[in-house]
């Protein structure tokens, strides 16, 4: 008995065979577009490229920008608390009220004699300059101060936002490309099932196979299929991660031009310890705002003690109706406040500065900790990642062999479609263990690089 299979949709031999040429020239296609640059509604994107636009535009880095801002803002105006302050004043005054009309009086001449005359509204002016000059303000000093290493925590902090942000950037760039590399290694191992289809059905075409064997192979296109569109779906995810790392808007096609690099071997032996991870800026950063919350201590206990200021104040007085007179007057003083009782403020204050402090305090200790657990775990996971690489990627050139072999062998008539099938998908699977043990070690070698100060991992992987 002879058994009759259709070729799925209908399709023939030859249909099939155009089917896969259309697929390759597909995929050349797109690598050739990819490597050769931007075309229409494209953009060029080299991972240099990529760092200086997220280095520009990334709303991390824009935010801690504006945290700078403010904190450079915040030491000017600290400034205040012992700059003199200098004010000028002018009044004109009109008195209109019927206390001026007629009032009664002694009449000029001789004999005096009671009588009344008019004197109509009065009118003058007022002119004046104030200066104020703060001689002891304790409080404004350690305020000046606290805004100060503020200043110092916000800068660092903004450094330390950029580099990670670069890592960032590295993991989403090369990650895309290796979403990519994934498409096309998934359309390989399509183009390889849809040439096993082909021998599948001229061996049953010519009675030497059976159907079965038609069947397995027409699933593993299928299967396939669904794994690029898949990978077809992962490069879109990634490239949208990578333009919200980069703070990129529009819609023009991102064309990455660097391709994903080999992972740089780390060195045997690497001395970490707590005095070269000091160098943190991250850690610089909490150990600048643990000095703003000393001061704000300070600033706080200083608001029981008196503040001592220069008063000087010059003012002209001018009278115009009905009296004529242009009078200076000069007054210098020296002014002292203090406020032994304000209230319960000052308590709760001074309580809230020690609170923040003891706060702060905890933190950067934690942060040491966690900056010494990074820095090992780092730099093992970057080893134990490049040994896996090197070990995966010998993996993929006997995978292909074996493919060969068993294709050949499946020719011959000497293996199944059971064993085509295993060597197809064993092939493909080597080859994915290699593209993302490659991203692995490129990544770990990137967070050991984040892990380590700024001097002392500034070397690209």
């Amino acid at each position: 008995m002879i058994h009759r299979i259709q070729s799925k949709g209908a399709q023939s031999i030859p249909g099939l065979c155009l089917a896969a040429f259309g697929l390759l020239a597909l995929a050349t296609s797109g690598i050739a577009a990819t490597e050769s640059g931007a075309g229409s509604g494209e953009t060029a994107l080299s991972l240099d490229r990529a760092l200086a636009v997220a280095r520009a535009d990334n709303p991390l880095i824009a935010i801690d920008r504006a945290r700078k801002a403010r904190a450079e803002g915040a030491r000017i105006r600290s400034r205040q608390g012992f700059s003199p302050r200098i004010s000028l004043s002018a009044t004109h005054l009109r008195l209109d009220t019927s206390l001026l009309d007629n009032p009664p009086g002694i009449a000029s001449g001789f004999p005096a004699l009671f009588g009344a005359r008019g004197l109509g509204p009065a009118e003058g002016q007022v002119a004046g300059i104030q200066l104020v000059q703060p001689l002891v303000n304790v409080s404004a000093w350690n305020a000046h101060h606290q805004a100060g290493s503020a200043l110092d925590a916000a800068e660092l902090s903004l450094h330390r936002s950029r580099r990670e942000v670069d890592v960032a950037v590295v993991e989403a760039y090369f990650g895309a490309r290796t979403a990519g590399r994934q498409v096309a290694a998934e359309q390989k191992g399509l183009a390889t099932a849809l040439r096993a289809l082909r021998q599948a059905e001229a061996g049953f075409e010519q009675e030497l196979l059976a159907p079965v064997d038609v069947l397995s192979a027409r699933t593993r296109v299928a299967e396939m299929e669904a794994r690029v569109a898949l990978a077809d779906a992962s490069v879109i995810s990634a490239h949208a991660m990578l333009r919200r790392i980069l703070g990129m808007d529009g819609d023009a096609q991102l064309v990455l031009t660097d391709p994903v690099p080999q992972p740089r071997v780390p060195e045997p032996e690497v001395v970490i310890n707590q005095e070269t991870l000091s160098n943190r800026r991250d850690l610089q950063a909490l150990e600048r705002g643990l000095e703003a919350a000393e001061f704000g201590v300070r600033r706080a206990r200083a608001a029981w003690l008196p503040d001592i200021n220069l008063y000087a104040r010059y003012d002209r007085l001018y009278g115009n109706d009905p009296l004529e007179f242009d009078e200076t007057g000069w007054l210098l003083a020296v002014h002292l406040r203090w406020t032994l009782f304000a209230g319960f403020s000052q308590i709760g204050a001074l309580d809230e500065a020690q609170a923040t402090e003891a706060e702060t305090r905890v933190r950067l200790r934690a942060l040491r900790q966690q900056a010494w657990a990074e820095a090992q775990t780092a730099h093992a996971e970057w080893t134990a990642e490049v040994l896996g690489w090197q070990s995966v990627s010998k993996g993929v050139l006997d995978a292909e062999q074996a493919l060969a072999l068993t294709e050949a062998r499946y020719a011959e008539g000497l293996d199944d479609i059971t064993a085509l099938l295993r060597a197809q998908a064993e092939e493909l699977a080597a080859r994915t263990r290699e593209i993302n043990a490659r991203f692995k070690a490129l990544l770990a070698a990137e967070r050991y690089r984040l892990a380590l100060p700024a001097d002392e991992g500034d070397a690209p992987p």
